[in-house]
């Protein structure tokens, strides 16, 4: 490719196109949706895009102009990748959305039941979590009943604004993540005081281990704990090192974060998903794998504990 003098004015319009928007517009087979604002590549599954930037966690690197998604991912040599952007544009000039995002429907929780005794007797008799665990997270608007099917409803904030919610029914095996829930703020708790993060597959799991936790004589709220909502399954399917996008926001939302504890289920695909999600974060972090060794997930582990 030849490598023609790159003016100044057209250097900075390249560099004001987004990986993203290239995609979109030049390659959107390459785009997969995986979540409300996340996506990630085809050819590589630890490669996402979310909120105008991109990260290759497999490699450690990341950016957000199409330019430095060219040079980093694709192999171009700087001029080469410039000349390539300027010889598309002309031919079809890109729709830019990065920097205008369409207006979303702000997020809605269920409507709250008159009370929560349905679900308390559900988490507390049948799962045998601690009265007092359910009692904090029911008092500080994370967890509560909802009112049309009576589902446990387990709630994730964006700072003070509810952006996530876990329907669970209390009757069958029926869960699922509510309508236009941001999986970027799943069920959590956090203490910025501490550098140790649990993770789990599902709020139940979380709970289940703090009640293990209260039992041993310790005060559950002394680490930061993540539920991933039931994603392990798709990272597990992937056949490139991944996290999941609940993971991936809540490290960059607490820097604190030294040492990550998982808890997934004891199958394939728990251990399987763990695996693969250690081959990525043991480049920063210090994971442990504790996954439960005689019982099927934590919350069976703790149902075995108090019979």
């Amino acid at each position: 490719m030849s490598k023609r003098y790159i003016r100044k004015d057209a250097l900075q319009e390249l560099r004001k196109l987004s990986a993203f928007d290239y995609l979109k517009n030049y390659q959107p087979e390459m785009l997969i949706k995986n979540g409300r604002t996340d996506y990630y590549h085809r050819e590589h599954d630890s490669l996402h895009f979310s909120n105008g930037k991109w990260y290759w966690w497999s490699q450690g690197k990341g950016g957000t102009s199409a330019l430095d998604y060219l040079v980093t991912v694709e192999g171009f040599d700087f001029k080469d990748a410039c000349n390539y952007l300027l010889d598309l544009m002309k031919i079809s000039a890109p729709v830019i959305t990065y920097n205008y995002p369409t207006q979303a429907k702000p997020f809605e929780l269920p409507a709250k039941d008159t009370n929560n005794d349905l679900i308390i007797r559900y988490l507390c008799n049948k799962r045998k979590i601690d009265k007092d665990i359910v009692d904090y997270f029911i008092s500080v608007n994370q967890i509560y009943q909802d009112k049309q099917f009576k589902n446990a409803v387990f709630v994730g904030y964006n700072g003070e604004k509810p952006a996530y919610a876990f329907k669970r029914s209390i009757f069958k095996n029926y869960k699922l993540d509510h309508a236009g829930s941001n999986k970027s703020f799943s069920f959590s708790f956090t203490n910025p005081n501490s550098s140790i993060l649990h993770v789990f597959e599902a709020a139940i799991d979380m709970l289940s281990y703090m009640t293990i936790l209260k039992l041993d004589h310790q005060d559950f709220k002394q680490y930061n704990y993540l539920s991933l909502a039931g994603t392990s399954n798709k990272i597990a399917s992937k056949t490139e090192a991944d996290i999941p996008i609940a993971l991936k926001s809540f490290l960059e939302r607490n820097k604190n974060i030294k040492t990550i504890i998982f808890h997934l289920d004891n199958d394939e695909v728990g251990i399987g998903a763990t695996s693969k999600i250690i081959k990525v974060l043991s480049k920063k972090y210090r994971c442990i794998d504790d996954h439960p060794k005689e019982s099927k997930d934590v919350n069976e582990e703790l149902v075995s504990i108090r019979i």
